[in-house]
């Protein structure tokens, strides 16, 4: 099998003094229907280091991913796929899509789409199959074809060297004489190093028109200059009318009636370099004021054209001086040369505007693509398959009933549960009671009363001591307020506590039953006839005929459009009632797991939810309280799904011993409180040891000296106050059941919404989709002719409050000639458009375009909208210079200026030179006319079924 190799070079990798370099040997003639492709992949440089992807089969994606020594991976698809051009015969081509990265990082670098290589095969036609007729075919009256779909294939924007600038592109060089005669290029420089955009245009009103020191610099006739110069409009007409430009010396000199030489001294004369200065600065005039002698403008850049033309020529003639060096691609480049502007004058500064207007986006264009639209018109019915046969004997009656019935139930189930367990306690302690109302209410006086001699004592050792005499203890109210004792008596009593045990248990059904039935009823009597009677139905197809038009080249721009559907559903909400809001998810309120669901948070998303009943979060601190006496020990209970953890202890001594020592616990913490030192204090636990369920407490005495009789019973009370925080696992479980309820109602919620926007597995009403296919594009115009405005304004310094702001016909901003403008430079029927959820989003994820199903819902619920969208061909250079200006250009659009280096405040910038010499490429041949490139017809099934007038089946044996 004979092969043909094909070589691509990727020489527009930017930053790496490297291009990756692609082999493809392609079969001149494949014995096999089925085509394959081999493939070489290298670095040019280092031919060793090479990757061998698999073959590349037809219509079969072969997946490429290989990582070089020099640190490049390159991850992406190569694949056949049919091609066409105006330019090639060529039918099928290699596509590729990869990117390139870096080791070091996971953002790819560079990007490469569209055809590599094209190749016109040579296939074995496979032989003809006998057709099978399958009955009558039912034709339409339908003559036009419709739009089915645009689709583009790229290119991108290759570097441009530096004979192809030459012979493509000039500059202003300025001509300066001592004294200065020619003054207003140097005023603009200064003017716009001011930022004086204002000044500027005052100044080229003042110089056309004449005003000192500009008197008769003006040019508002070239056919008045003085010398050749005043002929060079006739002569660039003449010219403009030659296909072959190597003979333009002698042209010149037959013209003119001049020889080589003395037209060569002609063109470094004084007198031409003032003319052209003239000329250059009336230029610079009328682009500022641009819409102002459009017909003079046009006659300037033409004689500024040739003026380069004939300096290049004439620097170019042969050693005989009869004829010019340069080859016809390269005088036919030069003849078309572009003025690129003075980058010291343009593009114009910024109106200044207080507060500043800030720097706008550059808008670039995106690629150049061959424009080919897919039309379709519905042709014929033609009968499909048998669907069913029916046999009627004869003598025989049959009723026959079709019944079709659609049913569709809706159930709603509602269930509300809440239960709240606890119970009632009332405990008492008598004597607890009965000490606590005691203190209360009376003070302690006791009495000894000792007769004398009551006490006897012996000094030396041992000390004896003898108590005689009787004791006597009473007990008496100092402040008898029976008010107070009451009011004590009250609250002691009724200190209880009462708790609730309630349960509730709703379930609300409703179940919504919808029916709509069809019948049909035949009746076929064949009793009168001796034949058996036959019916036969058949399933019935459209057939529609598909063609391929092909529109030639256009240039592409991309926008970026952020919540593209924001107006809509706006005005839907205003006027229908409507609300296409998708409801926030839980990641945008950052709650991605149950982690993430805090006290600060949950109110507020259980409000955006709606949720009626959820679980409050748990209090951070519960105190219990308890009192303790002398000698006593008690388990105090603690807070269920609670821990002890921290407690303060108030104690008092009341009269009895005064060197009386109270000890005792708190849990695993001891204390020791000391009458002699304090009769009342707090002592504080910052840190217990987590008891849960309950913890124990209990004091203890002692005294330092035994009395005969005994002394009495000291008195001590204290008041225990354990702060309570809770388990973590009560944190976490409050957590999970919170993040449950929110997910189900978010559940909920975008279910209703995807039921609303009609996705298409859950649509339940017929939606026209023409209706919401021209819905999004108006939508989407919208958001294109807003940034392009937005950028027009920004561009001139001027506030984008301006957009839609009433009256704005001004010579500063005209938003009605500007959308006029864009409506005819665009072609909007053919911009094709995808929706991210996210921008910048390489892994595809949730991205719809404008041929799936789901295109209106995914634009209702997009982040993002991607649009792509052509510029006729006759705007294409003027529509760049709008762009970089926001002046609309009103001339000759191949006549429109650009710009190198446009951007000072260190942005970057592709070179716009590129731009505008592959425009000059691909759109030199005059305008083509849409062409056919391919047609064929499709088959679609229906559901409609026609009965056959045949009488009998007809079976073809094989």
């Amino acid at each position: 099998m004979e092969v043909k190799r094909h070589i691509w070079e990727d020489r527009i990798f930017p930053d790496f003094d490297d291009n990756l370099v692609m082999h493809f040997e392609i079969p001149i003639w494949n014995d096999e229907l089925e085509y394959k492709v081999s493939t070489k992949v290298f670095w040019n440089k280092n031919k060793d280091d090479n990757y061998i992807p698999k073959e590349i089969f037809t219509n079969t994606p072969c997946a490429i991913e290989c990582t070089f020594k020099n640190g490049i991976i390159i991850r992406g698809t190569l694949e056949i796929k049919k091609f066409s051009s105006f330019h090639s015969k060529d039918s099928l081509g290699i596509f590729a899509d990869f990117y390139y990265y870096n080791e070091e990082s996971t953002n790819y670098i560079w990007h490469t789409e569209g055809f590599l290589v094209s190749f016109d095969p040579k296939i074995p036609i496979p032989p003809n199959i006998e057709e099978i007729d399958i009955g009558n075919t039912v034709s339409v009256s339908v003559n036009s074809f419709n739009d089915l779909f645009p689709y583009i294939y790229l290119s991108g924007w290759p570097k441009i060297t530096a004979s192809e600038r030459l012979f493509n592109f000039f500059y202003y060089k300025p001509f300066t004489l001592s004294p200065p005669i020619f003054t207003f290029s140097n005023t603009l420089i200064s003017l716009k190093s001011l930022s004086d955009r204002q000044g500027m245009q005052t100044e080229s009103i003042s110089f056309i028109e004449g005003t000192p020191p500009y008197q008769f610099q003006y040019v508002n006739n070239v056919n008045i200059l003085k010398g050749y110069i005043g002929n060079f409009k006739p002569f660039y007409d003449y010219l403009a009318k030659e296909k072959n430009l190597t003979l333009v010396v002698a042209q010149t000199c037959t013209f003119f009636s001049v020889e080589v030489v003395d037209f060569q001294k002609y063109l470094n004369s004084k007198t031409y370099l003032e003319n052209k200065e003239r000329l250059w600065e009336s230029y610079f005039a009328l682009i500022i004021e641009m819409g102002y002698e459009n017909e003079n403008l046009i006659s300037i850049i033409e004689v500024l054209t040739l003026c380069n033309f004939l300096e290049i020529v004439f620097d170019n003639v042969d050693d005989h001086q009869l004829v010019t060096i340069l080859e016809s691609a390269m005088l036919l480049s030069l003849f078309k040369a572009t003025i690129v502007l003075d980058k010291d004058i343009f593009p114009l500064p910024p109106y200044q505007s207080s507060p500043p207007v800030s720097t706008p986006n550059i808008i670039l264009p995106y690629a150049i693509g061959d424009l080919q639209l897919v039309k379709y018109k519905l042709l014929r019915y033609e009968t499909g398959e048998l669907a069913s046969v029916t046999s009627i004997m004869p003598g025989e009656k049959r009723k026959l009933v079709n019944r079709k019935l659609d049913r569709v139930i809706d159930k709603e189930v509602s269930k509300t549960t809440s239960i709240t367990e606890s119970f009632t306690a009332i405990n008492e302690n008598n004597n607890d009671f009965n000490e606590e109302l005691w203190n209360t209410i009376a003070e302690t006086t006791e009495t000894t009363n000792y007769p004398d001699p009551g006490l006897i004592s012996t000094y030396g050792p041992p000390t004896n001591i003898t108590i005689k005499g009787t004791y006597t203890k009473t007990h008496t109210t100092q402040t008898p307020n029976k008010k107070q004792l009451s009011s004590f008596a009250k609250k002691v009593l009724n200190k209880t506590t009462q708790r609730l045990s309630e349960k509730v248990n709703k379930v609300r059904a409703h179940t919504e039953l919808k029916e709509l039935e069809n019948t049909s009823v035949s009746l076929v009597n064949n009793s009168n006839n001796k034949e058996p009677v036959y019916g036969m139905y058949c399933w019935l197809n459209k057939i529609y005929q598909t063609e391929v038009v092909n529109y030639g080249n256009r240039m592409l721009f991309s926008f970026i459009i952020p919540n593209p559907a924001a107006a809509y559903i706006e005005q839907t909400e205003i006027l229908n009632g409507t609300n296409f809001q998708e409801p926030k998810s839980l990641k945008d309120f950052k709650i991605e797991t149950y982690q993430d669901v805090t006290k600060d948070n949950y109110l507020l998303v259980s409000q955006y939810y709606q949720l009626k009943k959820f679980p409050l979060y748990p209090q951070e601190n519960i105190v219990v309280s308890d009192v303790v006496t002398l000698s006593q020990s008690k388990l105090i209970t603690l807070p269920d799904l609670y821990f002890a953890d921290r407690a303060t202890i108030e104690y008092a001594f009341g009269s009895g011993t005064t060197n009386t020592t109270v000890s005792g616990f708190l849990g695993e913490n001891t204390f020791t409180f000391s009458q002699a030192t304090s009769v009342t204090g707090t002592k504080e636990f910052k840190s217990l040891n987590k008891e849960q369920g309950k913890i124990a407490v209990s004091t203890v005495y002692s005294t330092s000296i035994q009395v005969s009789p005994p002394s009495p019973e000291a008195d001590f009370q204290m008041g225990v106050n354990i702060s309570c925080t809770p388990l973590p696992q009560t944190i976490l479980a409050w957590q999970i059941e919170m993040y449950q309820l929110l997910y189900e109602a978010y559940t909920k919620e975008i279910a209703v919404y995807n039921l609303k926007i009609g996705t298409s597995n859950t649509k339940k009403e017929t939606v026209n989709p023409l209706s919401e296919r021209l819905t999004v594009k108006l939508e989407l115009e919208k958001g294109i002719r807003k940034q392009l405005i937005q950028n027009a304004l920004q561009t001139k310094g001027l506030s984008i409050n301006k957009i839609n702001a009433g009256v704005n016909d001004n010579v500063q901003y005209n938003q009605s000639e500007i959308i006029q403008y864009l409506n005819t430079a665009l072609e909007w029927n053919e911009m094709s458009y995808t929706f991210f959820d996210e921008y910048d989003n390489q892994n595809g994820l949730f991205s719809v375009s404008s041929l799936s199903p789901d295109f209106f819902s995914a634009f209702l619920k997009a982040g993002y909208a991607r649009v792509i969208i052509p510029v006729s061909p006759e705007f294409n250079y003027g529509f760049l210079y709008f762009l970089n200006t926001g002046v609309i250009w009103d001339s000759k659009d191949d006549l429109a200026p650009c710009f190198d280096a446009i951007n000072d405040n260190g942005t970057i910038n592709p070179d716009q030179l590129s731009i505008v010499y592959e425009l000059k490429k691909t759109f030199h041949k005059p305008k083509c006319f849409p062409e056919i490139i391919d047609s064929w017809e499709v088959q679609v099934p229906t559901s409609m079924q026609i009965l056959q007038n045949k009488k009998h089946l007809k079976i073809k044996e094989l």
